[in-house]
Formats: C-alpha cells, structure tokens, sequence
C-alpha cells in the first residue's frame, strides 16, 4: 500500500505511559523513508532518461553535421564536371540543410518537453518535502508541550520537596513504632 500524503497527516500513535510506542512510530518512519527512497529512484530513472535523450540529440547533431559535410564535398566535385550537377547538388544541400533543421527542432522540442516534465516533478518532490518538514515540526512541537507538562507534573510531585520528604518520613515512622509492639507480643505469644 502506497503512502499517501494524507495518511502522513491523519497518522495516530497510541500513547504510552512516557510518549508513543516507540515501535510505531519506527514503522511509520521507515514507511515514510520507503516512500522516499521509491521517489528518489524514479527521479534517478528520469535523470538518466534525459541524459540519454541529450546524448541522442547531440549524435543526431553530429550526424547532420556530416551529412552537411558529406554533401559539400559532393557539391565540389560534381562542380568540376558538369552544370547540371550544380543544380542537382544545390537541391541536395537545400533538402540536407532543411532536413538538419527539422532534426534539430525535433530534438530541442523533445528536450524542451524532458525539461518541462523534471521540472513539474521536482516540483512535486518540493511540495512533498516542505509537508513532511512541517509534518516533523508539528510533531516536535506537540512532543515538547507533552514532555514540559511532564516535566511540571514531576516538578511539583510532593516527594521532591525536603519538607514533605520528612513528614512523610516521620509518619512512617510513627505508624513502624505503633505496630512494631503489636507484632512482638503476637509473635511471643505464638512462640509459647
């Protein structure tokens, strides 16, 4: 099942006594680091694709330039032995000349449209990561309120305060005094 920028929002952990099921939360981010790495792959895929289409373009170039090359020389020699060849090759470098343009639109064309396409799925990505970062923020921010109000609750337990750590300590005591006689005479009467 594909994670959805939805189910990233709506997402829930159940709470423990000391924050969110460790567990949990684990899974929840190596689905998310899934996602990520399934989206970085598709990008790769589609950096390599316009590479490959820019090194197309770049041979399609040479050979048009060749094909040019090839036809002056022709050109050049037909020149030397008759004036209908003249003609005959200025048609030829018309037609190759046209034919080299019409290569170099096509290609331009196809990379312009490569182009377009990376940049609206980097787009994507950016707008994916800028919710995820605001994702992570919302959650360290609600951690931090939970863990300050523990902190206040722990700051305010009577136990850490001297005061009431000795009255309790002398009631205790009072209480250990109390039923210590008791607990004597029952355990001597049980002896005889």
């Amino acid at each position: 099942m594909a994670l959805q920028p939805i189910d990233i929002r709506h997402q829930e952990f159940s709470s423990q006594m000391f924050g969110y099921d460790k567990k949990q939360v684990r899974l929840f981010l190596e689905q998310i680091a899934a996602e990520y790495e399934d989206t970085y792959r598709k990008t790769e895929k589609e950096f390599q694709k316009q590479q490959n289409l820019q090194y197309e373009v770049k041979q399609e170039a040479v050979q048009a330039s060749q094909a040019v090359e090839d036809l002056k020389r022709r050109e050049e020699l037909i020149s030397r032995t008759l004036v209908f060849a003249e003609r005959t090759k200025a048609d030829i470098i018309a037609n190759a000349r046209k034919e080299g343009e019409n290569i170099i639109q096509e290609a331009e064309i196809k990379a312009k449209r490569a182009i377009q396409e990376a940049k609206q799925y980097l787009g994507v990505l950016e707008h994916q990561y800028v919710h995820l970062k605001e994702q992570k923020r919302q959650f360290l921010l609600q951690f931090k309120v939970e863990l300050q109000t523990f902190m206040d609750r722990i700051g305010k337990d009577p136990l850490l305060t001297k005061d009431t750590e000795i009255l309790l300590d002398r009631e205790f005591h009072q209480i250990k005094d109390e039923i210590a006689p008791k607990t004597e005479i029952k355990q001597n009467n049980s002896e005889k």
